[in-house]
């Protein structure tokens, strides 16, 4: 595939407006056919289709791009960023027309469907029933308690941008924390409690006690009275889909990459992990 820059893209979407009924513009530059797949799902019902979206490179690309696009050929826009940190922290989303921010950290939150991972299991898997698979890889169980060991981490995580420190964060990768690379089941409360230690040594080598108890405390407590499910502020990309993908591949022989991954998954996943996504999604729609 050919990378254009972030301001060809808009170019590109006027070019390329005879397939698709809305022009979809997303941070990520890889993954393409995962967003296709996903909005063709939720755009089937009102009988339209689209074959591209348009990558700008990154959240602030997205906002900027959102923010002086002023239109005026009228077509049907939207532009589409993580929620990152910013759930965990309470930040409120930009007050932009035509853009939506993920109620979840990321796009690859949306493909976390019990339903999705367990159908591409057996399609790997042709001899085993899909309730037998389902109950061969508990992803009900497993999901929670993965969510609820790496939650302490997300939260020193937090802690960092809350601070707007420079210290390495999600792009740590989830198979350091596993004793075993190869086995989801062995992500180890051990490593990741180093990991935290680690987070925190580096924080207050920045920032006073103080400082950082203030900004944990504001972060915990926010959790405390939201009481929502917990993965939407834990990294699908980095840390629970690898996870997936490891499981899929020691359970069912599952050779494909993390990015072929999430194209299938992305056929199967439920809409409703995110429902105000596909209603911005059909609201674009009207703005023609």
């Amino acid at each position: 595939m050919i990378a254009y820059s972030a301001d060809a893209e808009q170019a590109r979407a006027y070019l390329l407006r005879a397939y698709n009924d809305v022009d979809i513009f997303v941070e990520d530059t890889t993954g393409q056919n995962m967003y296709v797949r996903l909005f063709n799902r939720m755009l089937e019902a009102k009988g339209k289709r689209i074959n591209h979206v348009f990558p700008l490179h990154s959240r602030k690309n997205v906002v900027e791009h959102c923010r002086n696009d002023h239109n005026p050929s009228g077509r049907p826009r939207l532009y589409i960023i993580d929620a990152d940190q910013d759930l965990i922290l309470g930040r409120p989303a930009p007050r932009l027309k035509n853009l939506y921010r993920l109620k979840v950290y990321c796009s690859e939150n949306l493909l976390l469907s019990e339903y999705a991972i367990v159908t591409i299991a057996t399609e790997c898997d042709t001899n085993t029933p899909w309730p037998e698979m389902a109950t061969a890889l508990s992803i009900q169980t497993l999901l929670p308690r993965v969510v609820g060991m790496l939650l302490p981490l997300f939260i020193a995580y937090a802690v960092v941008h809350k601070l707007d420190l420079n210290i390495e964060t999600v792009r740590f990768p989830v198979q350091r924390l596993l004793a075993d690379p190869n086995d989801e089941r062995s992500l180890s409360e051990q490593i990741i409690r180093s990991r935290v230690l680690s987070v925190l040594r580096s924080i207050r080598s920045q920032v006073p006690r103080h400082k950082y108890r203030r900004a944990r405390n504001s972060i915990v407590s926010r959790l405390i009275r939201r009481a929502l499910d917990n993965s939407i502020y834990i990294s699908g990309k980095t840390y629970l889909l690898p996870l997936m993908q490891i499981q899929l591949r020691r359970a069912v022989n599952f050779r494909d990459s993390l990015d072929c991954l999430k194209v299938r998954l992305a056929q199967h996943c439920e809409l409703t992990i995110d429902a105000g996504l596909q209603h911005a999604v059909l609201k674009a729609l009207k703005s023609q």
